[in-house]
């Protein structure tokens, strides 16, 4: 499989997280849209939210989402998943985007 984000997960990169669980990964955005711009991803590859099935995945993602939105905002973001391509997804394999114009 030739996808970045599980070639980020894997270490292929040496991309610094900004945090992890089991479940997931945070990194920061290579081309940030707002001050505070974190990617959430999952280990396993699925191509996007829609397709996670595992409440554990769910839970252990969304734990992360908490964890970077509480670490890294003053409590204001936006929490995003593109789904497709016409909706502005160009990495398949599940993200949440953890954006905020304020830091913590």
């Amino acid at each position: 499989m030739d996808c970045i984000f599980c070639k980020i997960v894997s270490g292929e990169f040496g991309t610094e997280f900004v945090t992890q669980n089991e479940h997931a990964v945070a990194f920061k955005d290579i081309n940030p849209q707002a001050k505070v711009h974190i990617l959430v991803v999952p280990r396993d590859h699925t191509s996007n939210v829609s397709e996670l099935d595992s409440a554990d995945s769910l839970l252990g993602l969304f734990e992360l989402i908490r964890e970077v939105a509480k670490e890294q905002t003053d409590g204001q973001f936006r929490l995003q998943f593109n789904t497709g391509s016409r909706e502005g997804q160009s990495v398949f394999h599940t993200h949440a985007h953890v954006l905020s114009a304020q830091s913590n």
